[in-house]
């Protein structure tokens, strides 16, 4: 009896043991060519389910809810496709793909032999149809990594009635110590989250599921010139005791006439969670206002004529044929230059990669000798990949932005009590002082999308916020459950 069962029992547990021991996948994608790493590859299990490969060519991927028979599909724009079954797959593998030669262009131009104004100017005509994201949900994994390099940082108190002759002195060693840590130092903090949000029938309608965050930061040093105001501004209203409003001026400009000190510095807050509410925000506004998300808001596709296109290739990509135009400036307002990939059936942009170009501004003002204002971003560069769906329109399935910014505040600051007490009426004025470098690195993985209905976003009740988890060095265990993007060497190295 032991013999008759032992080979069906055995290889049960061969067929079950895969998803049991090997939930999580890594592994890197190569060229067979040239032996360089594939950036942005797609490794997907069926059509709605997978990762990107990060910077390095790096993955990795949840497969706990798969069988050993599921197929890994490996893709990559301008390469040949490669799967293999998941038992088949050996834990943190190099996969090479093979570049596509095929002769594209031959076949293709036979029937298709347009202009790059014509190509650009049908992206512009069917932008409204093929990017629609009312009634979604999409899965979003976020990481941020933000370095900061303060320039300058000056605070000085020149009236403060609020402070008693006891506490003063404590203040102000408080607030040089603040200064003593943060001035001329560089600070690295790294973020990352998963978050699902559900979108109604306007895009004005949004909400949120915030499922985990963590942090990778040292909280002794502030990020940026708001993090650093941030931090003087709590430490004031610590020591106010006053329950009324205040107006507040800007040097000549009024701010405020009722300002809630208390609420408006955030005194009250816990620095352990992260709200709700303000994810949703900035959701919000990326979901609206985004140009990555939006491609018609991209300079170099709403004011293409300003721009040279040349064409590269036709290349085959997610099983279509693609145009691939390469454009530099060719105007005086043009900034930028870079590759879109285009496809040649719908005219949607399926992917766009681009770079603000040396010497340029992407934004910026210079109100210093004015108003004590300075801002300016230098660095602007981005990747962008869209997937067709089954509706026919395309959904983001990966976002990666580079910034520098350079921020100068130079601001005096007055405060008044509104109480008919004018006799003891609080009163206080400061100098604030703020230059900083700051480099912002963001990437966002869309690991699912789908329609939702009407009845579905309705019925969907938000929650008020997470626990962060904070961390001092990076541990992958966090997230074995969740399909991310490969961290970086960088990231994988850094601690505090």
């Amino acid at each position: 009896m032991q013999k008759k069962y032992f080979l069906p029992f055995f290889s049960l547990l061969c067929l079950t043991g895969f998803s049991l021991s090997a939930q999580q996948l890594s592994g890197k994608l190569l060229s067979k060519e040239t032996n360089e790493s594939i950036p942005y590859a797609a490794v997907q299990i069926g059509e709605n389910y997978g990762v990107i490969t990060n910077n390095e060519g790096e993955f990795q991927i949840n497969v706990e809810r798969f069988s050993a028979n599921d197929s890994l599909h490996f893709s990559s724009m301008g390469y040949l496709e490669k799967k293999m079954a998941l038992k088949d797959y050996e834990p943190n593998s190099t996969i090479y793909l093979k570049e596509d030669v095929s002769q594209l262009e031959d076949v293709f131009l036979v029937n298709k032999n347009l202009s790059m104004e014509e190509i650009m100017t049908r992206v512009n005509e069917n932008l409204d149809k093929n990017y629609n994201y009312s009634l979604k949900k999409f899965d979003i994994f976020s990481r941020k990594q933000s370095t900061t390099s303060v320039l300058d940082m000056e605070f000085e108190i020149n009236k403060a009635t609020f402070l008693d002759k006891s506490v003063r002195k404590n203040f102000n060693k408080s607030i040089d110590s603040l200064l003593h840590i943060n001035k001329n130092s560089t600070n690295t903090s790294y973020s990352e989250s998963y978050t699902q949000i559900f979108i109604g029938s306007s895009l004005d309608s949004l909400k949120v599921d915030l499922q985990k965050v963590t942090q990778l930061k040292d909280e002794t040093k502030a990020g940026d010139a708001e993090d650093f105001s941030s931090q003087v501004f709590g430490k004031i209203a610590k020591n106010l005791k006053s329950k009324n409003t205040f107006k507040v001026k800007s040097g000549l400009l009024p701010i405020d006439d009722s300002l809630e000190v208390g609420k408006s510095f955030k005194v009250n807050r816990s620095q352990d969670s992260l709200l709700t509410k303000e994810v949703k925000s900035a959701y919000a506004r990326s979901m609206k206002h985004s140009a990555n998300l939006h491609p018609g808001k991209l300079e170099f596709i709403e004011d293409f004529k300003a721009y040279d296109f040349t064409q590269e290739k036709i290349t085959g990509y997610q099983g279509e044929m693609v145009y691939v135009l390469n454009f530099v400036p060719r105007k005086g307002r043009a900034k930028y230059h870079g590759t879109l990939y285009i496809s040649s059936e719908t005219f949607a942009i399926v992917k766009a990669e681009y770079e603000l170009g040396e010497g340029e501004k992407a934004s910026g003002m210079n109100l210093k000798f004015l108003l004590g204002i300075k801002y300016r971003r230098s660095k602007n560069t981005g990747v962008v990949i869209f997937k067709k769906n089954a509706q026919n329109t395309y959904d983001p399935i990966y976002m990666k932005s580079s910034t520098q910014d350079y921020v100068y505040l130079n601001r005096s600051f007055k405060f008044k009590e509104n109480t008919d007490d004018r006799s003891n009426r609080i009163k206080f004025k400061f100098d604030l002082l703020v230059e900083n470098n700051s480099n912002i690195n963001q990437e966002l993985l869309f690991v699912k999308a789908e329609p939702i209905t009407t009845e579905t976003y309705n019925s969907f009740t938000e929650k008020e916020g997470v626990v962060i988890e904070k961390i001092k060095k990076y541990n992958a265990s966090i997230w074995k459950d969740y399909n991310i993007i490969s961290p970086e060497s960088d990231l994988k190295e850094f601690e505090y």
